[in-house]
């Protein structure tokens, strides 16, 4: 499927296409990874209102002590392994740009802003450690986070393509 889809987007013009990496379907279960049919590598761990429960496996409510999307051990713990898994299998493939592969860009969160706001410092210590911890895995590409003004550098805030409009508008 993915070979004739990139073909025709190339063929109609296209550049560059964006997917995602759903967290809840590559590790159903703890430890156990699965990319075969439709989960065959199909942007950071969560993905917001595309998928159900953000994108996050449903095993991660019933860990002990854990808080998605704040400065929470377990948490980070666990995004941190599947962030680690993901990049990992990406550089043994050769597939970032850096590395003379196609991925020219890596987003670590989405649209977390908003939320970052209204719970304050916590959040604010989860953005700081997610950039740290993207950039330390070594891609040798840009990270992106979306809806992010204080993204630290060197993270590049994104908005979905709302500059993009309202430029072209």
């Amino acid at each position: 499927m993915w070979p004739d889809l990139i073909q025709k987007a190339k063929e109609g013009g296209l550049d560059v296409i964006q997917t995602y990496v759903f967290w809840n379907g590559h590790e159903p279960s703890p430890g156990q990874y699965y990319f075969e049919g439709n989960y065959d590598l199909d942007r950071g761990p969560y993905v917001c209102a595309e998928w159900n429960f953000g994108g996050f496996p449903v095993w991660l409510k019933y860990i002990p002590g854990i808080d998605f999307r704040t400065d929470n051990e377990p948490f980070k713990f666990q995004m941190q392994k599947f962030t680690n898994k993901i990049v990992n299998m990406m550089k043994a493939e050769r597939l970032f740009e850096s590395q003379g592969g196609p991925i020219i860009l890596s987003q670590i969160e989405n649209e977390y802003g908003p939320m970052e706001y209204e719970i304050g410092a916590p959040g604010q210590a989860y953005t700081k450690w997610a950039a740290q911890m993207a950039v330390g895995l070594g891609t040798g590409v840009p990270w992106i986070m979306c809806k992010q003004d204080d993204a630290p550098d060197p993270i590049i805030n994104t908005c979905n393509g709302f500059l993009l409009r309202l430029l072209l508008s």
